[in-house]
């Protein structure tokens, strides 16, 4: 489904005949993380809607808009063999005149929001957007993205949305690094510089709050084509993001508390 008046509709029938709605918001190139997502939708909900739109405005570089993977055909059965009702993929959710946003201003600054301008008014614009289409009553969110289900989650609160924020922790493969579209463009190399980027995250978080910022900078010294972006401890997690050649990464663990 492309059309957003078909998806309002087919959103009222439903709540029409009294089932219950769940959006799983995602920018396509859908892996095994989504899939828990939409499967986790469909016990809480009648009806899943999956959305699949690279939204430009949450972009800070053109390329990396551009070069954002796209697999649109094996989302939809992908998304289908998952449980989804519905994959719903816009062409636009922007007029060529539009002129609303919506912004959070605490808890978009630091961490990502300070390395991404305009990011998190973008995510939480679209993410706006999309409730006022699909009309969910619960929305599933992963983990891996903590700082924007923050954002979400405070956005609901204060323009007294209907709908509720479900988060599910972060899908990991198996050397550690979290499920994430953007993996798809990295290279043989950079996969395994990835792994090893994980595990010094999981190893730096278990030095404690007052150590994991020395410690991560300390184990990703030598890692061939990696640059720190940032590492920072806020509440306890310790949150980090690089570059993997033209890859940005992130990932976030919580500190081990003193003994």
């Amino acid at each position: 489904m492309t059309k957003t008046a078909e998806m309002q509709k087919a959103s009222r029938a439903w709540r029409r005949r009294g089932q219950t709605v769940a959006l799983v918001p995602t920018m396509g190139a859908l892996h095994d993380g989504h899939v828990a997502l939409i499967r986790r939708a469909g016990k809480l909900a009648d009806r899943v809607v999956v959305s699949a739109y690279v939204n430009p405005t949450q972009f800070t570089s053109r390329a990396d808009y551009r070069q954002y993977p796209k697999r649109g055909a094996a989302d939809v059965q992908r998304a289908r063999e998952a449980g989804a009702d519905v994959l719903f993929r816009p062409k636009s959710l922007y007029a060529k005149d539009a002129s609303t946003w919506v912004e959070e201003v605490d808890l978009s600054r630091g961490r990502c929001g300070a390395k991404r301008a305009g990011h998190f008014r973008g995510v939480a614009t679209v993410v706006m957007k999309l409730f006022g289409i699909v009309q969910p009553q619960v929305a599933v969110f992963g983990e891996k993205d903590k700082q924007q289900c923050e954002v979400i989650e405070r956005m609901v609160r204060d323009l007294f949305c209907a709908v509720r924020i479900v988060q599910l922790p972060t899908i990991r493969e198996k050397d550690g690094l979290p499920m994430s579209s953007r993996n798809l463009r990295l290279s043989p190399l950079e996969r395994r510089v990835a792994g090893r980027w994980a595990k010094a995250v999981r190893e730096a978080s278990q030095a404690g709050a007052g150590r994991s910022v020395a410690k991560l900078k300390f184990l990703l010294r030598g890692l061939p084509g990696l640059r720190l972006e940032y590492v920072e401890v806020v509440e306890g997690q310790l949150y980090a993001a690089v570059y993997l050649g033209k890859i940005r990464l992130i990932d976030h663990r919580p500190c081990r508390r003193k003994s």
